[in-house]
C-alpha cells in the first residue's frame, strides 16, 4: 500500500507491505525499514522502526465546509522529537484511476461505505465520488477529471476487490 504524507512543505511517499503478525517492510525514498506496529488504543500506537521505538498519535477531522477528511499523525521518539505528518492537499494527491481514462478502480479490497454521486451527474475534477473502508481506513475516491458519471458500478455496502472497477467518468 502506498501512503503519501506531508511534513512541513515536503511530500513523502511511504510504501508499506505487510509481513504478517503486525510487521511491515516500509520503503521511504530509497531506504527500507522494518516496522512493527502495536495498536494500543484508538488514536495511539507504538512503532518499532529498525529497533527504535516511536509513539504515534493519530487524529482525523472533517471540514464542515468541504466534507474533506484530514488525517494527522504525530510521531514522538524517546528524545521527545516530534514529527507531524498530514495528508497532502487534494490537488497533490494521487488519483485513484487507471492510466488513460476516467475509470476508478479499488486500490485494495474493502467495503463501499458511501456513494456520493448518481449516474448521469456532472462532477468536477477532484470531487469525491465514493468512500471505501479498507483495513480500518477511509479511502476517498475522487473524479480524475471533470465530466459526467457514465456508470456507477457499486452500491453502498458492497464489498469490492482490488482492481475492481467502481465508477466511470466520461467527458461532459
Amino acid at each position: 500500500m502506498e501512503y503519501r504524507y506531508q511534513h512541513e512543505d515536503q511530500e513523502h511517499r511511504i510504501q508499506l507491505d505487510p509481513n504478517g503478525n503486525g510487521n511491515y517492510t516500509a520503503l521511504i525514498g530509497d531506504k527500507t525499514y522494518q516496522v512493527e506496529i502495536k495498536r494500543l488504543q484508538s488514536g495511539y500506537m507504538m512503532l518499532m522502526i529498525n529497533g527504535k521505538r516511536l509513539h504515534a498519535y493519530t487524529t482525523t477531522s472533517r471540514s464542515p465546509q468541504t466534507g474533506i477528511q484530514k488525517r494527522h499523525v504525530a510521531l514522538v521518539d524517546r528524545e521527545a522529537s516530534i514529527f507531524e505528518l498530514a495528508k497532502p492537499q487534494a490537488n497533490t494527491r494521487r488519483k485513484s484511476t487507471r492510466a488513460g481514462g476516467g475509470n476508478l478502480t479499488a486500490q485494495m479490497p474493502g467495503q463501499v461505505t458511501q456513494v456520493l454521486v448518481t449516474e448521469g451527474e456532472i462532477v468536477k475534477q477532484g470531487q469525491p465520488l465514493l468512500l471505501l473502508e479498507a483495513m480500518k481506513m477511509e479511502i476517498r475516491l475522487t473524479a480524475p477529471h471533470g465530466g459526467r458519471v457514465t456508470r456507477l458500478l457499486v452500491k453502498q455496502g458492497a464489498t469490492v476487490e482490488r482492481g475492481q472497477q467502481l465508477v466511470e467518468v466520461g467527458s461532459e
